[in-house]
């Protein structure tokens, strides 16, 4: 099975440079027109179905997407973005000093902030995507958050959650794992981080 990871178009959040989390922001402007433009590019795809996160910005740039490819869309809880806790609603700039958030991007697991999520709760929400999902041949667009793709591409290629942040995953870029097995969750990591609107 290959799993196509496609973060959300630009946010409004994005746009204000904050950390977003659970809190549910619509596109901007501009993310409306990266959402379209990534249609576009992954027009070169096959895929059986696009999955995508209830939350807002996923779920407008899900819906411009399936639009063009003509595709179903379903929506998926375990696909929602892992919550901040304290930097939520935060600047980036804000808090990019801080010594408990510099520790954190380090580490997230050894040293977690207050009110972000459980690794192993999240960890057990994409274990459960994954076997629901799980099918060989099969090409599934998810789209989803950064903190998710960043996730599922740690948990299947092996890597441990404590490297989640040494990776950069950009608004509507793509990337794809081929799953190998769900129990334990394997793949190979087949790319990061493509930047599908600066390709189209």
């Amino acid at each position: 099975m290959r799993l196509y990871l496609l973060r959300h178009a630009q946010s409004e959040g994005n746009k204000r440079g904050i950390f977003q989390g659970k809190l549910d922001l619509p596109l901007s402007e501009e993310g409306i027109k990266q959402a379209q433009k990534a249609g576009e590019f992954l027009k070169r795809f096959s895929f059986d179905v696009i999955v995508t996160s209830p939350q807002l910005r996923a779920k407008q740039t899900a819906e411009i997407v399936a639009d063009i490819l003509n595709l179903p869309l379903e929506v998926d809880e375990r696909l929602r973005e892992i919550s901040y806790g304290v930097l939520e609603g935060k600047k980036h700039s804000e808090v990019e000093n801080w010594e408990p958030y510099q520790r954190w991007l380090e580490d997230p697991v050894k040293n977690p902030l207050e009110g972000v999520d459980d690794f192993n709760d999240l960890q057990r929400r994409l274990e459960s995507f994954l076997k629901d999902h799980y099918g060989e041949g099969k090409n599934i667009l998810v789209v989803t958050h950064g903190g998710i793709v960043r996730a599922f591409i740690c948990l299947l290629g092996g890597l441990g959650f404590s490297r989640m942040w040494r990776f950069s995953v950009g608004n509507v870029s793509l990337s794809m794992v081929e799953v190998k097995g769900v129990k334990p969750p394997r793949g190979k990591i087949k790319f990061v981080n493509l930047p599908t609107v600066e390709l189209l």
